[in-house]
């Protein structure tokens, strides 16, 4: 008789459910679950997620406003310190540099709220386009077509060799970085498009900026703190734009013309600052840094203020999208 119910007991077994985790407090949970972009969620943080976040554009203008205060006293400080040696200016130029790219970097970070991504990931996505953008992109740019040999020749000239060499060229990097997180099981969300494309973009900020202080042994502080603060944010938005349009793409069903769309979107709006900021580094930027900040922003708000949006869309959507099983 014990025999005969060895079988059904090991069946039961066999049938009983996988032991399911929490994919934010790593707790055991058990039915019903709480799933959320095919996540796993326990009661405590199911509930943290969904909870009302009316914050979100309270930390946009925050954000702003603190790159635009930390801006202003770097400014100030200029005309206060003088003129700095170079090993000064070396150092500062560093500071600059590293300064507002960790800044938009914890930004974004924090806006993937659900469930943020692996540190690893990022620091992939990261490294790959600084890199894509000392090796290729500046001998590309500067070594193949020589833009800065006849790029100068006119305003026609200058503005479609930034959208159609300079930004094209940034803009691929952004897409092969992206690319290198697209297929795995961490980009499962709407949010994680713009949360790579972010880094992404960070990426040939960062490699940009240290360029700027390599090629002129260092910086001033007022053109200096124009060149890396807009630089940041503009590639931070503009790869954040392009990995929102990337995301679309594997989660909702997209014609033919989407990526190649939102690719040239990018592109364009990438290149029409590149041209402000090369054109008002050319009229005084050293002279007048308040009105130069001004410019080299208008372009890199617009986009950063749409990529909000687009950001808030996005955690919504998943959100509504959620299920309890």
């Amino acid at each position: 008789m014990a025999d005969s119910q060895l079988p059904t007991s090991n069946m039961t077994e066999q049938q009983q459910p996988e032991q399911k985790y929490c994919c934010i407090t790593g707790e055991p949970v058990y039915p019903p679950y709480n799933i959320l972009g095919g996540r796993v969620y326990s009661d405590r943080a199911f509930a943290m997620v969904n909870k009302p976040h009316p914050g979100f554009w309270r930390s946009v203008v925050v954000q702003l406003v603190g790159m635009a205060i930390f801006a202003a006293v770097v400014a100030v400080l200029a005309n206060l310190i003088g003129q700095p040696t170079q090993t000064v200016r070396i150092l500062l130029g560093l500071f600059l540099a590293i300064v507002p790219t960790a800044l938009w970097l914890a930004y974004f970070y924090r806006q993937d709220r659900l469930e943020p991504e692996p540190k690893h990931r990022l620091g992939l996505v990261f490294m790959t386009a600084l890199l894509l953008t000392d090796v290729i992109a500046r001998r590309l740019i500067y070594d193949w077509f020589r833009l800065q040999d006849w790029a100068a020749y006119d305003v026609g000239t200058s503005l479609a060799a930034s959208v159609l060499i300079t930004s094209v060229t940034y803009t691929a990097i952004t897409y092969v970085a992206v690319r290198m997180v697209y297929a795995t099981e961490e980009f499962d969300e709407r949010m994680d498009g713009v949360v790579y494309g972010s880094v992404a973009g960070l990426g040939i900020a960062t490699l940009l900026n240290l360029r700027y202080i390599i090629e002129n042994q260092g910086v001033e502080l007022a053109p200096g703190v124009v060149q890396t603060v807009t630089t940041a944010l503009a590639m931070a938005s503009f790869g954040g734009l392009l990995g929102w349009f990337m995301a679309e793409a594997k989660f909702t069903h997209k014609p033919v013309w989407w990526m190649p769309a939102g690719f040239i979107i990018t592109a364009v709006l990438n290149g029409i600052f590149s041209w402000l900021i090369g054109e008002v580094a050319a009229s005084g930027l050293t002279i007048e840094p308040w009105r130069s900040l001004a410019m080299g922003l208008a372009v890199a708000l617009v986009t950063f203020l749409a990529l909000a949006v687009l950001m808030r869309r996005a955690i919504e959507v998943t959100l509504r999208r959620s299920t309890i099983g």
